[in-house]
C-alpha cells in the first residue's frame, strides 16, 4: 500500500511540473478528435438528397485521355429492394457526348446490400482541341485550348430509383500535366519517406543498437550524450549519441591512403549509399491518397481509382509492373560500392573484404529472388502495391509461404551483411572492405548498411505481413470492418500505449514527460473505443483518418522488424566462411526451391477448374 501511495504521489507531482505542456497537448489533441469524430459522425449528403439510400461506387468518376472503361457499382444500402431504372448521361450537362454508359448497364431489382455493376467509358477525342464538336470559346471568340491539347469536361451520370430521379454521379474529364500528375507528387513522397522516416530510424538505429547490446550485456551504454537547451540538460536515455556521431563523422580527418585510386576510392561509397535509398522507390508506405476527398468516407473503388492516379496519388513512389525485378537490378549496384571500396583501398585486408562482400551478395540475392517467386505464384504480381491489396483480399504472405518467409528474413540479414553475416567486416580478423575509409566516406557504409536494414524490413512487411493493412481485414479503405474491429483496435493500442507510457515514466525523471504523453495518447484511444462502443463509430471514417492509420501501422511494423534484427545480432555468434557460404548454397538454395515446386503444385490443385486426374 505504501509503494503504490508513493508511485501515486510521484506521478501526481510529475504531473504537476509538466501541466502546462500537457494541457496544451490534451486540449489539441481532444480538439482534433471532437473534429474528427463530428465530421466521420455527421449524416452522409445522399441520406437526405436521394429518395432511398443507393451508393455509387467510385462517388465520383475521373477520366484521363488514356483511361479505359471503368466498372461502376450501384449499391442497395436501404433495408428495402429498390428498381433502378435506365442508367444514363444526363444530357442536360454540358459535357454529356464525351461520356457513355455501357450495355452492361441494364434496368433491375436490388435486394438489400445487392450491388449492380457496369462500365462507364469516354471519347477523349471529343475533348480534344482539333475535334472538338462543341468549342469552347471565350467572349472574343479565341478557342481556349490548342488544337492538340485537351480541356477538361464534366457530366453527371443519372438513373432513377423506384421511379424517383436518383442525385447521380459527377463525371469528370482532365489531362494534368506530367508534372502535377507525377513529378510533383513523387518529390512530396521522397521527402516523406526520405526525410521523414528512412533518415530518422536509421540514425535511430545506431543508437538502438549501442542500447540493445549495452542491456543484453549488463552495462550502461549510450548514457552521457545530452542536449542543452536554456537550463535543461536533456539526456533523453542517451539518443543525442547518433547527433553526435554525425557532427564527429562530418569534421573528422578525411583519410586517403597514398597509394589508393582516388576517384575509386571516393566514389566507392556512393555507390553503397545511393542504391540502398533508391530501391525505396517501388516499397509502397500507404494506400491511395484522394486529393478532394480526405475528410469524407471512401469506398473501395474511389481509392482504386486516386491508385491509378486520377483525383490522387499512391503512397509509392514508382509504380512499375516489374517492381520487385526493378529491386534486384538496382539493389546488386550495391555490389560495386562494397568491391570497389576494397579494391581502390590498395590493401590487401580491404579486398578480402570486398571479395567476400561480393561472393556472399551474390550466394544470398540467388535464395531471396527464388522466395519470391513463391509470392508471384500465389499473388499472380510483381508489383509491391498490388502484391499489398492481393494480401487485403485474402492472406498475408505469412500464412500462406511460411517457409519463404524464414528463407527471406534470413537472406535478407546476409544482404545487408550485418552478424552473423559480417563477414565482409570482420573486426576481429582486420578485415573489412572499408577498412581504410574515415569521415563521412566511411560514415556513408555506415548509415547505409542501417538503411539497407530499414529496407529488408520494408520488404518483408510488404511481401509477408500486408503492408499498411491490419489482420482478418480488420482495415479497409472507408474504415474499420466492423465496429467490433475498431473497438478492440482501440482497447488494444490504448492499453499497450498506455502502459508503455507508465514504463516509460517510471524510468526516471528524464521519461516523465515522454511517458506521460504516450499514457495520454494511450488513454484518448481508449476514450475513443469506450465512444464507439455506445456508437458504433469507426466503420465510416474520414479518408485522411484511414490513410494516416495505415501509415501508422507500416511504420510499426517495418520499426518491429529492424529490432528483431538488432536482437538477432547481439544473439548469434558469427558463422566461420565455409559456413556461411554452405548455408547460402547448399541450405537456402534447396529450400527455396523445393519451396516454389511445393507452391506450384498447390496453386495448380486449388485454383479453380484445376482436374488432377486430366
Amino acid at each position: 500500500m505504501t509503494q503504490v501511495t508513493s508511485i501515486l504521489s510521484s506521478l501526481a507531482e510529475s504531473l504537476r511540473r509538466h501541466a502546462g505542456v500537457l494541457r496544451s497537448a490534451s486540449v489539441l489533441t481532444l480538439a482534433v478528435l471532437l473534429g474528427v469524430l463530428s465530421t466521420a459522425c455527421g449524416e452522409p449528403p445522399t441520406a437526405t438528397e436521394d429518395p432511398v439510400a443507393v451508393r455509387t461506387e467510385p462517388g465520383e468518376l475521373v477520366f484521363h485521355p488514356d483511361t479505359r472503361p471503368v466498372a461502376v457499382s450501384l449499391v442497395n444500402i436501404s433495408e428495402k429492394p429498390v428498381v433502378i431504372g435506365r442508367v444514363r448521361v444526363d444530357e442536360s450537362t454540358p459535357d454529356w457526348v464525351g461520356f457513355a454508359v455501357g450495355d452492361d448497364a441494364k434496368p433491375g431489382r436490388l435486394a438489400p446490400g445487392e450491388r449492380m455493376t457496369f462500365h462507364v467509358g469516354v471519347d477523349s477525342g471529343y475533348f480534344l482541341g482539333s475535334g472538338d464538336v462543341r468549342p469552347v470559346v471565350e467572349a472574343e471568340g479565341e478557342q481556349l485550348v490548342a488544337d492538340d491539347e485537351y480541356r477538361e469536361g464534366k457530366a453527371r451520370l443519372a438513373f432513377t430509383v423506384d421511379g424517383q430521379d436518383h442525385g447521380g454521379m459527377p463525371i469528370r474529364f482532365e489531362d494534368p500535366s506530367w508534372v502535377g500528375q507525377y513529378l510533383g507528387p513523387a518529390l512530396v513522397k521522397i521527402l516523406l519517406l526520405v526525410m521523414g522516416f528512412i533518415m530518422p530510424l536509421a540514425s535511430l538505429l545506431t543508437w538502438m543498437e549501442r542500447k540493445q547490446s549495452a542491456m543484453m550485456q549488463d552495462r550502461l551504454g549510450p548514457n552521457m550524450a545530452a542536449l542543452k537547451i536554456g537550463g535543461a540538460n536533456l539526456r533523453l536515455w542517451g539518443i543525442p549519441h547518433f547527433i553526435a556521431d554525425g557532427v564527429k563523422m562530418l569534421f573528422k580527418e578525411d583519410f586517403i591512403p597514398r597509394k589508393a585510386h582516388r576517384a575509386l576510392y571516393s566514389a566507392a561509397p556512393l555507390f553503397a549509399f545511393i542504391p540502398a535509398l533508391v530501391v525505396f522507390a517501388i516499397v509502397p508506405f500507404g494506400d491511395a491518397l484522394c486529393y478532394d476527398r480526405m475528410l469524407e468516407p471512401l469506398s473501395a473503388a474511389d481509392v482504386a481509382q486516386c491508385a491509378d492516379g486520377r483525383g490522387g496519388t499512391p503512397l509509392q513512389i514508382a509504380q512499375i509492373d516489374v517492381g520487385l525485378l526493378y529491386y534486384f537490378a538496382v539493389a546488386s549496384l550495391a555490389t560495386y560500392g562494397t568491391a570497389l571500396a576494397g579494391w581502390s583501398s590498395y590493401n590487401k585486408w580491404a579486398i578480402l573484404g570486398a571479395l567476400r562482400a561480393s561472393a556472399q551478395m551474390i550466394s544470398y540475392e540467388v535464395a531471396i529472388g527464388l522466395t519470391i517467386v513463391g509470392a508471384l505464384l500465389v499473388y499472380g504480381t510483381l508489383e509491391p502495391h498490388a502484391l499489398v491489396k492481393a494480401q487485403e483480399s485474402s492472406y498475408w504472405g505469412i500464412a500462406l509461404q511460411p517457409l519463404a518467409f524464414v528463407l527471406f528474413f534470413t537472406a535478407a540479414m546476409a544482404e545487408t551483411k550485418r552478424a552473423p553475416f559480417d563477414l565482409p567486416e570482420g573486426e576481429s580478423e582486420i578485415i573489412g572492405y572499408f577498412i581504410e575509409y574515415s569521415g563521412m566516406r566511411f560514415g556513408l557504409f555506415f548509415l547505409g548498411e542501417f538503411i539497407e536494414v530499414i529496407f529488408m524490413s520494408a520488404m518483408l512487411a510488404t511481401l509477408f505481413l500486408g503492408g499498411w493493412g491490419l489482420p482478418f481485414g480488420m482495415l479497409g479503405p472507408a474504415g474499420f470492418s466492423s465496429p467490433l474491429m475498431a473497438q478492440l483496435f482501440l482497447f488494444g493500442a490504448g492499453a499497450g500505449l498506455t502502459v508503455m507510457g507508465v514504463a516509460a515514466w517510471r524510468t526516471g525523471k528524464a521519461g516523465e514527460l515522454f511517458g506521460a504523453t504516450v499514457a495520454l495518447v494511450g488513454i484518448i484511444h481508449l476514450f475513443i473505443g469506450v465512444w464507439s462502443l455506445f456508437t458504433g463509430w469507426g466503420t465510416e471514417i474520414p479518408h485522411i483518418l484511414v490513410v494516416g492509420l495505415g501509415m501508422i501501422i507500416w511504420g510499426g511494423k517495418v520499426f518491429l522488424l529492424c529490432g528483431v534484427q538488432l536482437l538477432i545480432r547481439w544473439t548469434l555468434p558469427r558463422f566461420r566462411y565455409d559456413q556461411l557460404m554452405s548455408l547460402g548454397w547448399k541450405g537456402l538454395l534447396p529450400l527455396s526451391i523445393a519451396n516454389i515446386v511445393l507452391t506450384a503444385i498447390l496453386v495448380y490443385l486449388l485454383m479453380p477448374g484445376a482436374n488432377p486426374a486430366s
